[in-house]
């Protein structure tokens, strides 16, 4: 069975490789059986590539282009931008700033691969590898991204618990990062995240706390927008694409665009900015917090470079 469908896919590929002929993609029915994976989304699928027909496929339209673009586009941003952004002038250690620009890229570049490649004419193993690297990429975001909001959140509690707490934090992401690896459909591999997730949430409500740590002035718009939008944006996207709305309610209309990987991966760009907002004024609040005597900053984004230097 795969060979015919790997066959069909084969044989239009070359015509598709072609500049004249490169807008003839394929039906869900043409596909062979490991890239069927939402069968509400009928047409626009690219056949089985070699390595420089998926590069080709950046330049025309199909089923996977807004993918592509909505992570090849962050990557270049990111690269860019946030380096320049980060308050190094500020802060002493370089680990948490450089864990959060790794873990803003590292999902947009597994992502980005993964869909561009994923026709390959290598067969299901390559496939399967592609996914995997595109899951790693989630799992750097989710465990290297998250580390300035955790360290933040234990900043002020005595060694034992802090370490105590990082510890159990890296273990939790440890074993994320191994039902990532493993997972076989779409709600495991969503769900590999899920403790992770809960212990963020935890030390969400840890800030609220006197013994919590984090930028103060930030409590409720970020820590409750920001921060934990951050996590619920990016668990609702992976929802919505697991359920494949809207393509569910309306097959075959949403094939190009506005389908439910699509409306995923710009809610997750979301996520990505909410956590860079909620990581800089962590980092500038754990640069000029002093927790032996209580005293805070005020003012992380406004008052506090001014009260520094006074």
């Amino acid at each position: 069975m795969y060979k015919h469908y790997e066959g069909t896919a084969k044989k239009r590929s070359n015509d598709n490789e072609s500049p004249k002929k490169r807008k003839n993609l394929l039906h869900f029915r043409d596909m062979p059986p490991h890239l069927q994976f939402n069968p509400y989304i009928f047409t626009g699928y690219r056949p089985l590539l070699t390595f420089w027909g998926s590069i080709n496929s950046l330049f025309y339209l199909h089923n996977e282009t807004i993918n592509i673009l909505t992570h090849g586009i962050p990557i270049v941003y990111i690269l860019v931008t946030v380096p320049g952004l980060m308050p190094w002038e500020h802060i002493e250690s370089r680990f948490l700033p450089w864990c959060h620009i790794i873990g803003a890229v590292s999902p947009w570049i597994g992502s980005f691969v993964y869909h561009l490649f994923m026709n390959l004419e290598r067969g299901e193993v390559v496939y399967y590898k592609l996914l995997q690297l595109d899951m790693l990429g989630i799992w750097i975001s989710q465990s290297f991204g998250a580390l300035p909001m955790v360290y933040a959140s234990v900043f002020c509690l005595s060694w034992v618990c802090r370490w105590l707490i990082l510890s159990s934090y890296c273990l939790l992401s440890m074993w994320g990062l191994y039902k990532a690896l493993t997972a076989w459909s779409p709600w495991e591999r969503r769900l590999c995240f899920l403790l992770p997730f809960v212990m963020r949430v935890l030390l969400c409500g840890l800030r609220y706390s006197p013994l919590g740590g984090g930028d103060p002035a930030s409590l409720v718009h970020v820590i409750l927008q920001v921060r934990s939008v951050s996590d619920i944006l990016s668990a609702l996207g992976g929802a919505i694409g697991a359920m494949h709305i809207p393509e569910k309610w309306f097959p075959g209309t949403v094939d190009m665009y506005l389908n439910s990987h699509n409306i995923m991966h710009v809610l997750v760009v979301m996520a990505v900015y909410s956590m860079h907002q909620a990581t800089v004024r962590d980092l500038l609040w754990m640069a000029h917090v002093d927790c032996r005597t209580g005293h805070q900053p005020t003012d992380t984004f406004g008052g506090l470079q001014d009260a520094a230097e006074l």
